[in-house]
């Protein structure tokens, strides 16, 4: 797992994984980079507050990739910590002359949720809105990935969740962004099914 003094470079593809905990973040991205690393809450509690990360080298169809670990976004005052963060960890992993971009942004929520509350709805009209601006290291790429299919005892309101997320998904003004909502089917392959998706590559 890398470390705030390990300088990452311009060239390299960084993905910031966001979401309200246990939306699965951690499992996405042990799953893609096939370790263990990354603690894994199974509750609903906020575990970590800091912001890590792991770099997955030749990764499937790309160089190197690194999948960055946020805090949770749970809370209005989360929202606002969460980009702090994010800014400041950009600082830490970046040379004197040389800045890193996050090149993407996947957003995580579970499929189990019965309904779309309040706060997955701000949180999903904020992280559009900070990729709208797109400045201080922040992309113009997300992908609203839906997690824990395994965990639905019924696949027909599954699905009928995934329409809905979909509708309110599509309703929010795009503007420049690039974005698509996806399935995680918590496989290596699914998992980078999903980054090609983001970053605009076709899957063999």
């Amino acid at each position: 797992m890398g470390n705030a003094a390990t300088k990452l470079s311009p060239d390299d593809i960084i993905i910031a994984v966001v979401g309200q905990t246990g939306s699965g973040k951690s499992t996405f991205i042990n799953t893609a980079a096939r370790t263990s690393t990354l603690p894994i809450n199974h509750g609903l509690r906020p575990d970590a507050q800091s912001v890590r990360h792991i770099e997955c080298l030749n990764c499937p169809n790309h160089g190197k990739v690194v999948l960055v670990d946020t805090p949770a976004f749970d809370s209005e005052s989360d929202e606002k910590n969460v980009e702090k963060k994010l800014e400041s960890w950009l600082k830490s992993v970046s040379s004197k002359k040389l800045a890193v971009r996050i090149s993407g942004i996947l957003y995580l929520h579970r499929i189990t949720d019965d309904r779309l509350s309040d706060p997955p709805l701000r949180h999903l009209t904020l992280l559009k809105e900070l990729c709208e601006v797109s400045i201080k290291g922040f992309p113009n790429r997300v992908v609203l990935v839906t997690t824990m299919w395994k965990n639905m005892k019924s696949q027909e309101v599954a699905k009928q969740r995934e329409q809905e997320l979909q509708k309110y998904w599509n309703g929010i003004p795009h503007g420049s962004i690039v974005s698509q909502t996806m399935r995680f089917g918590d496989s290596y392959e699914s998992a980078w099914s999903i980054v090609d998706t983001l970053m605009g590559k076709s899957t063999p």
